[in-house]
């Protein structure tokens, strides 16, 4: 049975490509990449990068039955620029992407991994690196491509590491069970501060109601004074309603919602892939501030988790290192942004880069790297000077 690759235009795949895409998606066991899903993809270049469409690459493998989809990632194609000095592919990005990765059938990692080096390392293309942004360290895909790209010669350059708050769920064990007792005790008394209020209630809920709700309450707080909320501009609402719609299709989008006296008062937008749920989005009513109504939200959900979903093994925050989770949250997942370099000529060029590239994040000069290299730089590597352009 034979392996290939092949490459399309969002706009270009045709229904059967589209459909082997969704049940790729949907039938790994363990963590797929939600941002990586035609739920999330679809909507997201049509709303929030109209101009900047994603190339799919898709991995194929052929047997007696037909081709099996084993492999999917969507990149945008990248000029040379001062984070990468080479022309690379970057895994598609948006404002709402908080990781990326590809879509790989289980024990298929080695074998995309090579497909996709070969693809990127062939003499048709131009590209001499991937960018990836918040990627899991122990992902199996990206361990493969580290070691496909160090036999070619290439090698994984890395600009940022960090501690992303998580919860492992064990059967048996209550999810509350590893976190602080003062957040827990701090939690109790926010709860009875909201009980002074009216009853308190909590719910998981789904449908078009629920993303009224949760999209009013993410505006009312501080996203909507700043300008960041959902419903600031058009592009974002589209995206978030084009997007919860596809994910409710397929039964992978969860709003829990936190009440007082009946009035929904926090929700959060989470969504449901394999044995993990992903936090996505939260709000809550400003007036009751004071009682924490978004960290109660979390909390209930968390609790009710195991019950609600038995299959469940992991909570990911989708967040930063130092965010209100991580208060709550007693895991942690090692993320990495940084650029394979999948060739040695890519290797060469970051590597005469890199030390400028530092200088021009500290001091930030006009110039561009052509101007800024030195004869004996240059001299050093002259493979890669052609490559390093503005």
């Amino acid at each position: 049975m034979s392996i290939t690759l092949r490459t399309s235009g969002l706009d270009a795949l045709d229904s059967d490509s589209l459909a082997a895409w969704d049940a790729l998606a949907r039938q790994l066991p363990t963590a797929a990449n939600p941002f990586a899903t035609p739920q999330f993809v679809l909507p997201a270049a049509r709303w929030l990068t109209p101009g900047h469409r994603p190339l799919v690459v898709l991995i194929e493998r052929a047997g007696h039955g037909g081709k099996e989809l084993i492999g999917l990632g969507c990149f945008t194609r990248e000029r040379p620029g001062w984070r990468i000095p080479v022309p690379h592919l970057r895994s598609y990005h948006t404002l709402h992407t908080f990781r990326s990765g590809m879509l790989c059938a289980p024990g298929e990692s080695a074998t995309v991994a090579a497909a996709l080096l070969a693809h990127v390392g062939g003499r048709d293309s131009s590209a001499h690196a991937i960018d990836f942004h918040n990627l899991p360290a122990t992902c199996p895909i990206f361990s493969a491509l580290c070691d496909g790209a160090r036999e070619a010669g290439g090698s994984w350059f890395e600009r940022h590491r960090f501690q992303r708050p998580v919860l492992d769920l064990d059967a048996g064990i209550s999810p509350l069970a590893g976190f602080p007792g003062s957040t827990l005790k701090d939690l109790r008394r926010c709860r009875r501060r909201l009980e002074e209020r009216g009853e308190v209630g909590f719910r998981i809920r789904h449908g078009s109601d629920a993303v009224q709700d949760h999209v009013r309450l993410e505006h009312a707080g501080w996203k909507g004074a700043n300008g960041t909320s959902l419903l600031s501009s058009v592009e974002q609402a589209g995206f978030f309603r084009e997007m919860s719609a596809r994910f409710e299709e397929i039964g992978a989008i969860v709003f829990a919602e936190t009440l007082c006296d009946g009035q929904v008062i926090a929700s959060s937008s989470n969504l449901l892939l394999g044995d993990t749920l992903s936090a996505f989005k939260i709000g809550w009513d400003p007036e009751f501030a004071r009682s924490s109504p978004g960290r109660l939200n979390e909390m209930s959900l968390l609790e009710q988790a195991p019950a609600l979903w038995p299959r469940l093994r992991r909570f990911d925050s989708l967040s930063r290192e130092k965010s209100y989770l991580a208060d709550l949250l007693p895991h942690k997942q090692t993320l990495v942004s940084g650029a394979l370099a999948t060739s040695r000529l890519g290797q060469q060029a970051m590597r005469v880069a890199h030390p400028l590239r530092q200088l021009a994040f500290r001091v930030r000069p006009p110039a561009p790297y052509a101007a800024a290299l030195c004869a004996s730089e240059l001299a050093a590597s002259p493979k890669a000077a052609y490559c390093i352009v503005a």
